[in-house]
């Protein structure tokens, strides 16, 4: 009989926040009522039960049409006018992703946890509101935000790198918050690709005090990123993010480069017969997927133009193409290097973060160097 009054109050309380219009603190303090409820086995409790899921279904299905519409109004950099995000609504893949399976059941777990937020929200919890993807470039990163958005029926928010960074003291930080604002006042999936531009570690002695203010706006946006849209940060160089960084995501999956079984089933998904994929994918291992789809595309428009079979279109592609890979990858390398020298690292430094020996480093940056000249 003792708890009869504290039942009362929550009621009460239950009627203010819905008056108010508190929507998320309503749907918590209904989720304990309704769990309180079934231990006194009351039969309100399924009536109360349904009928906060079918409310928040038809809500999830307002919220995406009028996302859809809000998401083409972007915000802009105050002076060159240049919009700080890209839209893409509905977001259809041409093909399905192939991912190692560490990966697939991530992303589905998380894709689980969205399409059942009603159950969650009952249980007093939320689905994961922000993810990290991290690993080698080329591996599914950027897709994986693709296709979270395409299973969600969610508008796909890119940040506009170009525009977004300025090299004006603050315009940086203030165009971020821009982004960050505008992607969380509508249910939509917001990809932060090239994560490490922005929360780059605040121990560098070489960063100015604006780069340490960018880092602090996003430690609090992760931490107060709403249930309704899902935050997506993408990153080739984990190595480069603020400790601080990691520990805020709900979600973190680590990329590995691409792998045999991998290259063979994209491959044969993309056309290729399982023999020829086999013949294929030993010389690709560890190559960005990106190139894999790239390789059939240029095979494919060889065969139209010069009437060559497409096995033999795209086996010569292919020894070019493993020509080419290395010739970037070393070009890759030789960029990181000047920019992080440029940060006034020394060549030491460098070294530990390439996993080179300094005197590497150096013969690296001295052909460079004759190279330009």
């Amino acid at each position: 009989m003792s708890s009869a009054p504290a039942s009362h109050a929550e009621w009460i309380a239950l009627i203010r926040e819905g008056c108010a219009g508190n929507a998320q603190p309503f749907q918590l303090r209904l989720s304990r009522l309704i769990a309180r409820l079934r231990r006194e086995k009351s039969p309100l409790a399924d009536l109360l039960s349904k009928a906060l899921s079918d409310a928040n279904a038809a809500h999830m299905t307002l919220a995406r049409d009028s996302a859809a519409q809000q998401a083409t109004l972007v915000p802009v950099d105050a002076e060159s006018s240049l919009p700080l995000t890209t839209v893409l609504y509905p977001v259809v893949l041409d093909h399905h992703p192939v991912w190692p399976s560490e990966i697939e059941k991530g992303l589905r777990a998380l894709v689980d946890e969205w399409t059942n937020a009603g159950k969650l929200i009952e249980a007093g919890l939320a689905p994961s509101r922000t993810v990290l993807l991290s690993g080698p470039p080329g591996t599914g990163k950027t897709l994986s935000a693709g296709y979270l958005a395409e299973q969600l029926n969610l508008p796909l928010v890119s940040l506009n790198l170009a525009a977004t960074v300025n090299s004006l003291l603050g315009k940086t930080g203030n165009n971020l918050t821009r982004v960050l604002n505008h992607a969380r006042a509508q249910p939509c999936v917001l990809l932060l690709d090239e994560f490490d531009t922005f929360a780059k570690r605040r121990d560098d002695g070489q960063d100015v005090g604006e780069l340490k203010r960018v880092v602090n706006v996003l430690l609090q946006a992760i931490d107060e990123w709403p249930s309704t849209s899902l935050l997506v940060a993408a990153t080739n160089h984990e190595e480069l993010l603020d400790r601080a960084i990691f520990r805020r995501f709900d979600f973190w999956l680590r990329f590995p480069s691409s792998t045999l079984p991998q290259i063979e089933a994209l491959l044969i998904q993309l056309g290729c017969a399982a023999n020829l994929a086999s013949q294929l994918a030993p010389g690709m291992v560890g190559q960005p997927l990106s190139d894999v789809h790239r390789l059939v595309i240029r095979a494919k428009r060889k065969v139209i133009l010069e009437g060559k079979t497409f096995e033999h279109s795209i086996l010569s592609l292919a020894n070019q193409t493993s020509i080419d890979t290395e010739i970037r990858a070393e070009a890759d390398r030789i960029s990181v290097v000047h920019r992080l020298r440029a940060e006034g690292k020394s060549m030491r430094a460098i070294g530990r973060e390439l996993g080179l020996n300094a005197s590497s480093v150096s013969r690296m940056l001295a052909r460079s160097d004759k190279e330009k000249s």
